[in-house]
């Protein structure tokens, strides 16, 4: 096995991981591993933004039907020059 030395971390979080060693009957070494494991092994979410967006909304809530209606007549875009 080879060691691994992470240096200048965060307190809040080393207390996290201390925390949560505790709670799991692990040591920090071990927790740690076992957090880069877990963080490591998910698979990167390669979705764009739109779909993102798209996936947040159950399908029975979606559909074409949103309509915005404008009021009165629509004025032209200022001309800056």
């Amino acid at each position: 096995m080879t060691d691994l030395l992470i240096r200048h971390i965060d307190p809040r979080l080393k207390r996290r991981i201390e925390e949560s060693a505790r709670r799991n009957n692990r040591s920090l070494s071990d927790e740690a591993k076992e957090l880069l494991s877990r963080g490591i092994a998910r698979s990167p979410d390669n979705r764009k933004l739109g779909t993102l967006l798209f996936d947040s909304v159950r399908p029975e809530d979606r559909g074409d039907d949103l309509v915005f209606e404008v009021p009165g007549d629509i004025s032209l875009p200022p001309d800056f020059e």
